[in-house]
């Protein structure tokens, strides 16, 4: 067998592979999407649109409490 028909024979093996990658990867992402539907409420991170929302007192309570920890983390660090 010479180097070239080694080549052709290897390139040939190579894109069997990709092919089964493919579709080994397209099964994959079918059940990703089956999947996706289950549980929490599909896509991670997003919280669900029109609820959850954090009212303007709520946020300010949120940032008094956040400034009264670095305020006592500051004196901390001066001490």
């Amino acid at each position: 067998m010479t180097w070239q028909s080694s080549l052709n024979a290897a390139i040939k093996n190579l894109r069997a592979e990709e092919q089964n990658l493919e579709r080994d990867l397209g099964r994959v992402r079918e059940a990703i999407h089956a999947l996706g539907g289950l549980g929490r409420g599909g896509k991670r991170g997003s919280a669900p649109s029109g609820s959850r929302r954090l009212s303007p007192a709520g946020r300010e309570a949120i940032a008094k409490a956040a400034r009264k920890r670095w305020a006592k983390w500051r004196a901390q660090q001066k001490a």
